[in-house]
């Protein structure tokens, strides 16, 4: 087995539960467990990551690695107001307030 294929599947193996919101790819990508010594090198899918998914998972899009927080969708962006405040996206008329209301910045 390659370095790859054993990274893949121990990642795999770890995060991805068939029985929650996703594919494997994009749990894997939402993965927020930086203390973990493969995080760096997590397969990362090249499908979007709905804002949907990260909050079903209860993750944070900003906490996301640079990798990963390129497949949000719709995108984040700062406030702009250097206030911590709820998070704005792109068209953030696609969430409702209990989505946004544990995500500060």
């Amino acid at each position: 087995m390659s370095l790859r294929k054993a990274i893949n599947a121990k990642c795999k193996q770890c995060v991805y539960d068939p029985m929650d919101v996703g594919t494997a790819a994009q749990q894997i990508a939402a993965c927020i467990c930086s203390d973990c010594p493969l995080h760096p090198v997590r397969p990362i899918t090249t499908k979007q990551l709905p804002v949907s998914l990260l909050a079903a998972h209860r993750v944070d899009p900003l906490k996301l690695d640079d990798r990963a927080r390129g497949l949000v969708y719709p995108p984040v962006q700062c406030s702009g107001n250097g206030q911590n405040g709820h998070l704005v996206t792109a068209d953030s008329n696609d969430l409702t307030e209990p989505e946004l209301s544990g995500w500060q910045l």
